[in-house]
């Protein structure tokens, strides 16, 4: 069974990078004792080279102070235009999460995403690949919390390493949906969102205020194989530019086959309602569902495309 995000949190946790931050870099290369010099150099220099080697320490000293300074900072403080205040990154302490995948046409996804200007990605099977998340956020730093995210995978112009455009993101608070809002372009709503069962039975209930049942999602889980964390990064819009977010994962999935789950849609004329309609996902089985409880990641701010 293939997973289609297996590359997803790849370039967040190459080796090559996690080498860097333990020292490691270029380890290989470096002289070892044993291949030391046999003389060193003098410990003085010649005084007729002071005068010299002084401004070569000047001018590289000039040149540090005049680089450029990192603009993409990961920590940041935010203010909302009402005044309400949010740290970035955002912390998930406890949760818990099933996400489902759903291999669909790739006309359909294409179509889709025909008016955000981004390119649904083809699998191997020739097919685009949705995700439909269920989130309980027991413990964050924004409270308790539910969640559900309507998302396709797809490369925006100018950034070919795949990410999870966001099409549908409601949660049950309000404080939640303008924030994510407001900080990341996130199509969020307020809604009703019951989630039920445990690692064996699951079942989520989306519901819109005004006009019912938008989709329930429900089926048995088999036994989880043990998946490691999985990075989500999220295109999104912010003021007409696309935004590229990373969604930092610390915790494990179990995996299974997904014959076992249905995604049923009610009769709300909601917006999203309609999106799972257009995607071909009235009754479908995923193809795949991940399971995890607990739950931890880390949102962070997110950039320009």
């Amino acid at each position: 069974m293939t997973d289609p995000f297996d590359g997803l949190g790849r370039s967040a946790r190459g080796v090559a990078s996690v080498r860097q931050l333990a020292g490691l870099a270029g380890a290989a290369s470096r002289p070892s004792p044993a291949s030391a010099p046999l003389f060193a150099p003098p410990l003085f220099a010649d005084p007729g080279e002071l005068p010299a080697r002084a401004l070569a320490i000047l001018a590289e000293a000039n040149g540090i102070s005049q680089a450029p300074r990192p603009t993409r900072l990961r920590l940041r403080r935010c203010i909302l235009p009402d005044g309400m205040r949010c740290s970035l990154p955002i912390r998930y302490f406890d949760a818990r999460c099933l996400v489902a995948t759903f291999p669909i046409d790739l006309n359909r996804a294409a179509d889709f995403l025909s008016g955000v200007g981004l390119a649904a990605v083809a699998g191997d099977d020739g097919r685009a690949t949705v995700l439909f998340g269920c989130f309980e956020y027991r413990d964050s730093d924004l409270g308790p919390y539910n969640e559900v995210g309507l998302s396709i995978l797809a490369t925006a112009p100018g950034d070919q390493d795949p990410a999870l455009y966001v099409a549908h993101l409601p949660v049950t608070t309000a404080a939640t949906d303008r924030i994510g809002k407001e900080l990341w372009g996130y199509p969020k709503f307020v809604a009703g969102i019951d989630m039920r069962g445990d690692d064996r039975v699951f079942s989520t209930t989306l519901r819109d205020v005004a006009t019912g049942t938008i989709a329930v999602l429900e089926g048995a889980l088999p036994a989880l194989a043990p998946s490691p964390p999985t990075d989500f990064p999220t295109y999104s819009l912010l003021n007409g530019k696309v935004l590229r977010t990373l969604i930092h994962v610390f915790t494990p999935f179990g995996s299974c086959d997904g014959s076992g789950f249905s995604l049923k849609l009610g009769a709300s004329s909601h917006p999203m309602a309609k999106s799972l309609r257009a995607l071909g996902l009235d009754g479908a089985s995923p193809s795949m569902v991940r399971y995890a409880d607990p739950f931890q990641a880390l949102l962070y701010p997110g950039f320009d495309v």
